[in-house]
């Protein structure tokens, strides 16, 4: 028997506009609570919180935040009688418990009817540190009590904590540029509640990149349209949109929702080579304007941001920044031009480029309505959202399909998903010896831990390696070449194979 995960049982969260004097209305995600009878109330804190952390969290950090705030009222509604003489933080630590240990006993009861399932200790962690988060700013703001305190850290949490800083000063700008006395005033606190699991130690998990001798079928094949295979038109026997897309993340490196953010005018031709594409990404709400933001009085470019030329001219919002159909997030990436806030696709090896432009000259001449009501590059073709913004979940269903249609298998396992095309260009780049640092560039990461899954190797990798290492110590004069070259004889004589 499976449980559903995280099930709501007295809150729920909405996506929801809230007005607020003075400032623009926003769409934040409330927490509503559910009593046994009554209306739902929305829980007021909790939206001041967000508004005053504004936009330097993410819709998706709201969402998980209201979402942890909503599984401790489940908790502590469930088990009310159990804690109501108990303070704040012997709560707060059977809750934590609860996450990563689940509320089922081993004969499949559950006093609570919470029926939770074990959570992941990297999880629990999150929850438990988003809940934490929120206390404290209620301690700040209201002068509440704190459900998780401070406390006098053990040895071990000291050590861990400076070991720790260390890992993270590799990669710190500044170094120790902190006071010292603040590192150790840190080091000597932690938390009364935390998640009482070991932590486990493993490598880079290897990543599923998507078969590269399979990429030309499934752009010339797979992305066929039904009923047009004998068009003598290419654009009409191709989906160019979902082709270019795909040449976007395999050749290109592009996340699967950046495509999304394009606007028709970030395509253009590469001035070093007329033959190839020049691409830029720029940041949703913080990057330049097009050149088609103009003054309609003067006909003077404005040089505004994204946002305001999506609200100005289109009244629409960054795909960011709303929920539903129309979402594409959107990563923190290293931007190449600080000023007008893009980064550049680099095309690798160089000819995918050259393809990307000639499918999207198709594209805009014969596939791209020219009567869209917004600037991005792709619309959707379906009758009832023709020319509307074209959608991440719409593509996931066209490339499971044009994966299908080739005989593969669309499996994150098999990186048969559209991420494992950014695997791919990853693994190609590691592949051909291009430097850590320059993969770090040109794949827009911030550190340059992030790009260690591609340089990781596989375990095909380390079974080659292994058996190189074998065979140069069987042609070795050194003593343990003949027990080598025994074992060797040994397994072709049982039939077995190195």
């Amino acid at each position: 028997m499976t449980f559903r995960r995280e099930v709501a049982r007295h809150h729920t969260v909405v996506f929801t506009l809230i007005r607020n004097p003075g400032i623009p209305d926003r769409r934040l995600h409330t927490l509503y609570l559910i009593p046994p009878e009554g209306s739902p109330e929305p829980l007021i804190p909790l939206v001041e919180y967000f508004i005053e952390i504004g936009r330097s969290r993410s819709l998706a950090w709201q969402k998980e935040t209201a979402r942890a705030v909503g599984l401790l009222v489940d908790f502590l509604v469930a088990n009310h009688k159990y804690f109501q003489q108990q303070e704040g933080p012997q709560a707060f630590a059977a809750f934590a418990e609860a996450l990563v240990g689940g509320t089922i006993s081993q004969d499949g009861k559950d006093p609570s009817g919470l029926f939770w399932e074990p959570k992941s200790v990297s999880r629990a962690t999150r929850l438990l540190q988003s809940v934490t988060a929120f206390s404290d700013w209620l301690v700040n703001r209201y002068g509440t009590k704190a459900i998780n305190p401070w406390r006098d850290a053990s040895v071990a949490e000291q050590i861990a904590f400076w070991r720790r800083l260390d890992n993270r000063k590799a990669y710190a700008l500044l170094g120790y540029a902190r006071y010292r006395s603040d590192l150790q005033e840190q080091a000597g606190r932690s938390r009364r509640v935390s998640i009482q699991r070991k932590s486990i130690t493993s490598g880079l998990a290897s990543v599923k990149a998507f078969p590269s001798e399979h990429i030309w079928d499934l752009l010339l094949k797979g992305f066929t349209v039904p009923g047009k295979q004998r068009s003598p038109f290419l654009f009409e026997r191709l989906n160019i949109r979902d082709v270019l897309i795909t040449i976007l993340m395999h050749g290109g490196g592009l996340r699967e929702s950046e495509p999304f953010h394009l606007y028709v005018s970030d395509v253009g031709i590469d001035p070093e080579n007329p033959r190839n594409a020049f691409v830029r990404l720029y940041h949703p709400e913080q990057g330049a304007a097009p050149p088609d933001y103009t003054d309609p009085v003067s006909g003077k470019r404005i040089f505004g941001d994204r946002e305001e030329y999506l609200r100005v001219k289109w009244q629409l919002q960054p795909r960011n920044l709303v929920e539903g159909r129309f979402k594409a997030g959107w990563k923190d990436l290293q931007l190449f031009d600080h000023k007008e806030k893009y980064a550049l696709v680099h095309w690798f090896p160089s000819y995918w480029g050259e393809a990307f432009l000639a499918f999207f000259k198709l594209y805009i001449l014969h596939c791209r309505s020219r009567h869209s009501r917004h600037p991005y590059l792709f619309v959707s073709y379906k009758e009832a959202f023709e020319g509307e913004p074209y959608t991440v979940d719409s593509f996931r269903q066209a490339h499971a399909r044009a994966v299908k249609r080739i005989g593969l298998i669309p499996s994150k396992d098999c990186g048969t998903t559209p991420h494992g095309h950014r695997h791919a260009y990853g693994r190609s780049l590691a592949d051909a010896g291009v430097s850590p640092i320059i993969i770090q560039r040109i794949m827009h990461h911030k550190s340059p831990e992030s790009q260690g899954v591609y340089t990781e190797p596989t375990a095909a990798g380390i079974a080659a390696a292994l058996n190189d290492a074998q065979q140069r110590l069987i042609c070795s004069n050194e003593p343990w070449a003949d027990i080598a070259r025994r074992d060797d004889g040994l397994c072709k004589l049982l039939d077995l194979s190195w």
